[in-house]
C-alpha cells in the first residue's frame, strides 16, 4: 500500500534478504545512545523492524483485535523483540520492560502491553531509525555518509621502514614522497569526515527544534481544532508524517545523500557578479504582519490528513525516526574519525621520521665536505 503526502510517495512495511551484520567495537558509551553496529544479524534487524511497524499500526489503527486469537501471540512476540532491542539501545526507556512480555516471569495482559507501546510511541519511531541506519550499514548503503574516504588507496597500507638509515638515498626519497602523499590523503579524508560530522550535528540540532515545535502544537491543540498551525510547522508535520509511513530503510540513506549533494551544490564558489557590492538603495518597506497560521482543522482538511492528535503523534514518530538514524550514523562517524585520526597521525609520524633521516644525511655530507675542504 502506498500513500502520498505533498508529493512524498511512501510505502508501509519493509522487507529484505537474510544476511549478517558485522560486529563492531563500541566507542565510549555509544552502545546506550547511538546504537550503530548492533550485534544482530540482518535477518533479526529486519524482524525487529517489522515488529515495530506492526506495533505502531496497532496503536494507530484501533484495538478491536488485540487479545483475540493469534494476534495476541504476535503482539507479545513483537513486544518482546522491541523490549530486547530497547535494552541494547537505551536501558532507561520504558520499552525495556517489554523484553519479558508474555513470559511466565511477566504475565502482562495484551491491553497493558499496548498501553506501554502507546506511551512510548515516539521512542518506537526513534528505534526504527536506528534499525534503518544499521540495515543501511550492513547493506553498504552508507558510502559517502559514513566518513570513509571515497577514493581510498587500493591494497593494504604500506609498512613503515624499520630502519630508515638502511635505505639507499633513492629509496629514502621515494619512501618519503609516498608517505607524504599518504599523509595528505589521510588528512583530507579526516577533514571531510569532520565536515560530515558537523553537518550531521547541525541537522540533528535543527531536528530537535522541529520536534519541540510540533510538541508545543500538540500541547496547545484544542478539541475543536481551532489552534493555528503556522506554515513552517505544517510543512514539518507533513514531513514527519511522510517518514512515519515510509518503510524502506534505503530511503533514509538516499534522502540524506541527496540532501547533502544539494547543500554542497548550493554552497559552491561565488561568481564575480555575486561578490560585487549591490548599489545603494532605499531600505525595504516593512513586511506585512503574517497571520499566526491556519486553524488545525482547516489545515488538516486541506492536506487530507485525518486523526487529529494522533496525526501529530505520527508526525513526531516520523521526526524521531530521523533522530534515531542520525544518532546511529553519528556513532559510525565517530568510530571512523578515530580510525582516520590514527591513520593520519601514523602517516605524519613516518613522514617526519623519513624527513629526519634525510636531514641527518644532508648534515653528515656537509660535515664531510667541511672536513675535506
Amino acid at each position: 500500500m502506498t500513500l502520498s503526502i505533498r508529493g512524498i510517495v511512501v510505502a508501509a512495511g519493509s522487507s529484505g534478504a537474510d544476511g549478517s551484520a558485522p560486529s563492531s567495537t563500541a566507542v565510549g558509551n555509544l552502545t546506550t545512545a547511538a546504537g550503530s553496529g548492533l550485534p544482530l544479524p540482518r535477518s533479526e534487524l529486519m524482524l525487529v523492524g517489522k515488529s515495530i511497524v506492526r506495533s505502531m499500526r496497532r496503536v494507530t489503527h484501533g484495538t478491536e483485535q488485540v487479545g483475540k486469537g493469534g494476534d495476541a501471540d504476535q503482539l507479545m512476540g513483537d513486544a518482546a523483540r522491541i523490549g530486547a532491542l530497547a535494552s541494547i539501545l537505551a536501558p532507561a526507556t520504558g520499552l525495556v520492560s517489554l523484553a519479558t512480555a508474555g513470559s511466565a516471569a511477566d504475565d502482562c495482559p495484551p491491553a497493558e502491553v499496548l498501553e506501554r507501546l502507546r506511551h512510548d510511541f515516539g521512542q518506537l519511531g526513534y528505534m526504527q531509525g536506528v534499525l534503518d541506519e544499521n540495515v543501511c550499514q550492513v547493506d553498504g548503503q552508507l558510502a559517502g555518509l559514513d566518513g570513509l574516504p571515497e577514493s581510498a588507496p587500493a591494497g593494504d597500507a604500506a609498512q613503515a621502514p624499520a630502519d630508515p638509515s638502511a635505505l639507499s638515498d633513492e629509496d629514502l626519497h621515494a619512501a618519503r614522497s609516498s608517505w607524504a602523499a599518504r599523509a595528505d590523503i589521510d588528512f583530507d579524508a579526516l577533514i571531510r569526515a569532520q565536515e560530515e560530522m558537523n553537518d550531521l550535528d547541525d541537522r540533528r540540532r535543527n531536528l530537535d527544534h522541529q520536534v519541540d515545535a510540533v510538541s508545543d502544537l500538540l500541547a496547545r491543540l484544542d478539541d475543536a481544532g481551532t489552534t493555528p498551525v503556522p506554515r513552517h510547522i505544517g510543512d514539518t508535520l507533513c514531513y514527519g508524517l511522510g517518514w512515519h509511513l515510509a518503510g524502506d530503510a534505503l530511503r533514509m540513506a538516499t534522502a540524506l545523500r541527496d540532501s547533502r549533494s544539494q547543500t554542497r551544490a548550493s554552497a559552491g564558489p561565488a561568481t564575480g557578479a555575486t561578490r560585487t557590492s549591490p548599489p545603494a538603495q532605499a531600505p525595504p518597506a516593512p513586511a506585512p504582519v503574517q497571520p499566526k497560521g491556519t486553524p488545525f482543522a482547516e489545515w488538516a482538511a486541506a492536506n487530507k490528513i485525518e486523526g487529529g492528535r494522533l496525526a501529530i503523534l505520527q508526525a513526531l514518530a516520523g521526526l524521531q525516526r530521523w533522530c534515531g538514524f542520525y544518532d546511529a550514523l553519528t556513532g559510525t562517524l565517530q568510530r571512523q574519525l578515530v580510525e582516520l585520526r590514527v591513520r593520519a597521525d601514523t602517516a605524519s609520524a613516518v613522514r617526519r621520521m623519513l624527513s629526519a633521516e634525510t636531514q641527518r644525511r644532508m648534515l653528515a655530507a656537509t660535515e664531510r665536505r667541511g672536513a675535506t675542504g
